[in-house]
């Protein structure tokens, strides 16, 4: 009777441990936090008088801190997660690199529109992109509505490593696969193959 009921939960284990790996690699880190994020003002060289000839020239922000991804996250799936509230702006991703395009400013880059290459996020991202992230140094970039005013809005951001699915849930295949073996079998054959096995190697 006891035994039948441990080769029922061995089955059930099994069965949870084959669902998790295919559908559900564990995560290995996960984090969250908030950031603040500044969109500089428009530049306005005003025109002749009674004239609407001025001309302006927008940016775009980029962070002066750098965030580094170390080379083991090649080896893992990071994912991140980046999103705001405030409308008519965006957020981008860039290789901290592109900085050298721009001037940098009291605690942030000012950039050219367009002047700086993104790798996630942009113009078309509306509130809010996820990212699967490569190793090296990158920054945030910011851009928006023109406006003669510094704008600043806070940016949620949010990631999750996890070993990728074809190696990272060799545990959980590994222990599914001898449950299954277990609840096919049961108990008394296992310890009878355990034995054997034991004299052929001894």
């Amino acid at each position: 009777m006891i035994a039948n009921i441990t080769r029922i939960v061995a089955a059930v284990l099994a069965l949870v441990m084959f669902a998790l790996f295919f559908f559900a690699p564990p995560a290995l880190l996960s984090d969250a936090g908030e950031e603040s994020a500044m969109l500089p003002p428009c530049d306005v060289d005003e025109g002749l008088p009674f004239i609407d000839d001025d001309e302006v020239t927008c940016y775009w922000g980029m962070s002066e801190d750098v965030v580094e991804l170390v080379k083991a996250v090649d080896s893992v799936d990071v994912t991140i997660g980046v999103s705001w509230e405030k409308d008519g702006v965006w957020v981008g991703v860039a290789r901290a690199s592109e900085a050298s395009k721009c001037t940098l400013r009291d605690g942030y880059y000012e950039c050219p529109q367009n002047g700086v290459d993104l790798l996630a996020g942009g113009p078309s991202a509306d509130g809010g992109f996820r990212w699967t992230a490569s190793s090296g140094d990158v920054r945030f970039v910011v851009g928006g509505d023109d406006s003669q005013q510094l704008q600043q809005f806070d940016v949620a951001w949010e990631y999750e490593a996890s070993l990728p699915g074809a190696t990272g849930s060799l545990w959980l295949l590994l222990i599914g696969t001898l449950c299954l073996v277990y609840a096919l079998v049961g108990p008394g054959r296992l310890w009878s193959w355990g034995v054997d096995w034991l004299f052929v190697f001894s």
